[in-house]
């Protein structure tokens, strides 16, 4: 098959979770056989080096008041402006509802949902006017288009029975990072999101019990923008801030620790967290999307009982091995580039009457 994919993010290994999805898709779809072209539109100039078939060419600029105004009509539809066209007889596939316009009309449509504005503004507190915008935008693409990935059941609605529900594509390492021996747990995160300010507060507010249960636990606060949270070390917490690898702050860790808020679609740090066999405790929400067992990888507690699952995650080696083992095998099964791709190609070989 032959899949033209527009996208905001353009495919980077060290990038956000749509950057990462992107790579490992096409990187995916390659390996098993076919043939990719990306049109990354967004602005943000890629730190690292496109793979051979994605390409970044930014919409070129509008006046705002421009851009409001024809928003009130049709949400989302600047993209309209790169002249791109999807390749003759490709899937032309929307990797995010914002790019939907692009192939809006292409005979073999797809997009991509992997969360919904729906659920995830009221974790906002205060929805934006944006939100309005993207909500509108994202029930414009699943009417519309001929075919609909989503990356959880719970998004998966939004295609009102039509969706498909697919894996997550993630860039599995080769290796494994080693078990790490103190009780360290890690939170790290974008803080530019306000969800994860929530997580971060919750956290903080719990983990004086978790060092009365656990002696010498600590810990690590990493990620961008935690400058402007006003966290100060001491009792057990140690912040380090931005990094330039996430990695680099998983190999401090021996639990990821987030206490996810009730946000939609799978969680990339989650996911990266398995793949370098670092086990997990999360929320329900935490684990949305993502292809697990119960028992593998991760221990999945309410807010009410994070507290003590953490405790007991991080006084026990022996069981964070084993969530760790089975973790990494279970990212590596369902969610490598491979596994994703064949998913998808699956998906569009039904759909549209192709061979696979």
């Amino acid at each position: 098959m032959r899949f033209s994919i527009v996208s905001r993010t353009a495919p980077q290994r060290e990038g956000g979770a749509p950057h990462r999805a992107v790579l490992a898709l096409g990187e995916g779809l390659l390996a098993e056989g076919h043939d990719v072209d990306c049109w990354a539109w967004g602005p943000e100039v890629p730190e690292e080096g496109l793979p051979s078939w994605a390409r970044w060419n930014p919409l070129p600029p509008d006046a705002a008041w421009r851009i409001r105004a024809q928003a009130l009509v049709r949400p989302r539809h600047g993209i309209r402006r790169g002249g791109w066209a999807p390749a003759p007889g490709a899937i032309a596939l929307a990797e995010d509802p914002v790019s939907y316009l692009a192939v809006d009309g292409a005979e073999r449509s797809a997009v991509t949902f992997h969360y919904l504005t729906e659920f995830d503004a009221p974790a906002l507190r205060f929805p934006r006017p944006s939100d309005v915008q993207a909500w509108r935008a994202e029930h414009y693409a699943a009417r519309r288009s001929k075919l609909v990935f989503a990356f959880s059941a719970r998004v998966a609605r939004i295609g009102r029975g039509r969706a498909r529900v697919v894996p997550i594509a993630y860039p599995v390492p080769d290796d494994v990072l080693p078990p790490g021996e103190r009780p360290v747990a890690l939170l790290f995160a974008n803080w530019e999101w306000p969800p994860n300010s929530r997580a971060l507060k919750w956290m903080l507010e719990l983990w004086p019990d978790v060092r009365a249960n656990v002696a010498g636990a600590e810990l690590v606060l990493a990620g961008w923008g935690l400058d402007r949270m006003g966290v100060s070390p001491g009792d057990g917490v140690r912040v380090i801030g931005s990094v330039a690898r996430s990695v680099d702050a998983l190999a401090q860790a021996s639990v990821l620790a987030f206490p996810c808020p009730p946000t939609s679609g799978p969680k990339v740090k989650v996911i990266e967290a398995l793949a370098y066999g670092v086990p997990v405790v999360t929320t329900e929400y935490g684990v949305e999307g993502i292809w697990l067992n119960e028992g593998e990888g991760a221990v999945v507690a309410d807010r009410q009982g994070f507290a003590a699952a953490l405790s007991a995650t991080l006084a026990d080696p022996e069981r964070r091995q084993r969530l760790a083992a089975t973790g990494r095998a279970a990212v590596a099964t369902n969610h490598s580039g491979a596994a994703a791709a064949r998913h998808r190609v699956s998906a569009c070989a039904e759909r549209f009457g192709l061979p696979v």
